[in-house]
């Protein structure tokens, strides 16, 4: 009798076969996992039935109060890999049981951050540094150590606008500080396209800190830029070789979101410098769209908050006296 297709046997069938980024299996990977802890650690896709899917979605968007928009992102992965299943005689089953059960998602406006905001993150991370200068760390576990590191890293999104897939891709060889260009490679990108983004002065000086230290521990012309285990004093991320992923990424803006009382995400900073750019007297979409590596202007819209101000003005000048 012929073994039962689990999960995993599908996953790593459907890997082989699209061949997707790193990333981007995680993904695949977490929603499984998700999907499987909900029915008490083990099922099998061929047993899955739409009531099943059902019971989950109410799960995830009542119990959990997670978003439609993260429900149908479940819902997309979900959907992909049974498609597979199902093509390729993997499993016997005649419907894919998450056909039709996206929700239409809640339009909510673009997230920016305020210049408020702003000030606040540096004053938290300036005297993170402060405190380390002086030889003052904390005893326990700190996702904002090292903080010269990190401060980078904000600096980096904050005055390029790239995301955190691209920023995790850098190499050192990206890093051009002669001619003051970054480039941002396709396989870190979303739109799966090369494009530059210039290295502004406020940017260069930790931009330049950051290479001369990888440097002296080490790094190659080939090894990735942003890789926080060669400089952490934690000595289970101390392994060199290792490249930096998501986890400690987020687990930073976690930390960083909760010391300033407010959300703060790498995605935050790609919109805020689209929302500031557009905001300046000689503001150019075209320059917004260059900058964030948009194929089309539509999409670059998308990412500018409107200006409260200019539309205040224009009101109270259509009905003044």
């Amino acid at each position: 009798m012929k073994d039962a297709m689990t999960f995993e046997a599908i996953l790593e069938d459907y890997f082989l076969n699209k061949f997707l980024r790193e990333a981007t299996e995680w993904s695949y990977r977490k929603v499984v996992k998700t999907f499987i802890e909900f029915n008490k650690g083990y099922i099998l896709p061929e047993s899955v039935t739409r009531t099943d899917v059902l019971k989950w979605r109410r799960y995830v968007l009542n119990d959990q109060g997670l978003s439609k928009r993260t429900w149908n992102n479940k819902v997309t992965h979900m959907r992909a890999i049974y498609n597979h299943a199902i093509s390729n005689g993997m499993i016997n089953i005649p419907d894919n049981p998450f056909n039709q059960v996206i929700v239409k998602p809640d339009i909510k406006r673009k997230k920016t951050l305020s210049g408020e905001q702003m000030k606040k993150i540096d004053l938290i991370m300036e005297r993170k540094i402060e405190l380390e200068d002086m030889g003052v760390n904390d005893p326990r576990p700190n996702a904002l150590e090292p903080a010269w590191f990190w401060m980078t890293v904000i600096e980096t999104l904050k005055y390029t606008g790239m995301r955190q897939n691209q920023l995790l891709h850098l190499r050192l060889c990206d890093i051009d500080l002669k001619l003051g260009i970054i480039e941002l490679r396709a396989e870190g990108s979303k739109n799966h396209r090369e494009h530059r983004v210039p290295v502004t002065a406020r940017l260069r000086p930790r931009l330049e800190q950051l290479y001369h230290r990888a440097v002296q521990r080490g790094a190659k012309k080939g090894d990735q830029l942003f890789n926080i285990n060669r400089f952490t004093q934690n000595k289970k991320r101390m392994t060199k070789a290792k490249n930096m992923d998501h986890p400690p990424l987020r687990a930073f803006f976690r930390r960083l979101s909760k010391e300033c009382h407010c959300d703060v995400s790498p995605h935050r900073f790609r919109h805020t410098i689209a929302t500031d750019l557009m905001k300046r007297p000689e503001r150019s979409l075209n320059d917004v769209q260059m900058l964030l590596g948009h194929s089309s202007v539509a999409v670059t819209l998308e990412y500018v908050e409107a200006n409260m101000d200019n539309l205040r003005r224009n009101l109270e000048s259509a009905y003044a006296a």
